[in-house]
């Protein structure tokens, strides 16, 4: 079986009875009107005592904030089951049964929380973003794992994961570690990387430790002439204030 790791993150909120005539417009947007926003994945549950959304971010824009509205604070990855891979995930139900015991049990043995969808063509699992690495690590021995990337499948290991994301290319985390080299923008004081900014950092370039010395090398050097100019600034405000006051002083007529 394949397990497809879908491009939307999710959010999960809850909608009070009383204040639905807030919401009634971008909901009916968000229900008839799809090509009037960018909302690709959107579930609207009503209870007994709520209504439950389930939306993507770009859909989430779409709510106003209120007292009505209670957000969950975690993002949401959709997984889905696909028993044959030839065909795309939503083209078939694998049944709640076989997700259970397949998905369902080997995450909760992990401590893994997951929410349940399903729908007339199939069943959506939901997991935090945070526990992707957890989901791939315990899930690859039975399933064949892709991620939706721009419309394409891509295959997803266990070395591909950190933090719930794909690994950046080496070019990324280099460029990374340059950029936390330098000051901030708008007046911001100088920064360096924090201790744990810095040991992802040397862990991810592991695999490309041919160059890491010489980014070492460039990331030094970039801290220095920051540093530098940081120096260069106060110097060159202190004297411009010093030869201010000094002017100042020069006006002042000599008492008689």
């Amino acid at each position: 079986m394949d397990l497809h790791i879908l491009e939307h993150r999710v959010r999960v909120l809850s909608l009070a009875r009383r204040g639905l005539w807030l919401y009634t417009h971008p909901l009916l947007k968000l229900l008839f009107l799809p090509q009037r926003c960018r909302c690709k994945f959107f579930s609207l549950t009503e209870t007994p005592e709520d209504y439950t959304v389930m939306l993507d971010e770009e859909g989430f824009k779409e709510l106003p904030p209120s007292e009505f509205m209670q957000v969950a604070d975690s993002t949401w990855l959709v997984l889905s089951v696909v028993s044959n891979g030839r065909e795309p995930p939503g083209c078939q139900a694998t049944g709640v049964t076989k997700i259970a015991r397949s998905v369902i049990a080997p995450l909760a043995e992990h401590h893994v929380s997951v929410l349940m969808l399903s729908t007339y063509q199939t069943d959506f699992i939901l997991v935090r973003e945070r526990d992707l690495p957890v989901v791939i690590h315990t899930l690859a021995g039975e399933f064949d794992i892709y991620r939706e990337e721009s419309g394409e499948c891509v295959p997803v290991t266990c070395d591909d994961v950190s933090n719930g994301f794909l690994k950046p290319k080496p070019a990324v985390t280099k460029g990374l570690l340059i950029l936390w080299a330098v000051p901030g923008q708008g007046g911001q004081p100088l920064k360096a990387p924090t201790v744990q900014q810095t040991q992802a950092l040397v862990k991810l370039m592991a695999e490309d430790a041919q160059e890491l010395f010489a980014f070492y090398i460039l990331w030094s050097y970039a801290r220095f002439m920051a540093e530098y100019s940081a120096q260069l600034e106060s110097r060159s405000s202190r004297t411009c204030r010093e030869k201010r006051r000094s002017q100042q002083g020069s006006r002042i007529p000599a008492r008689s």
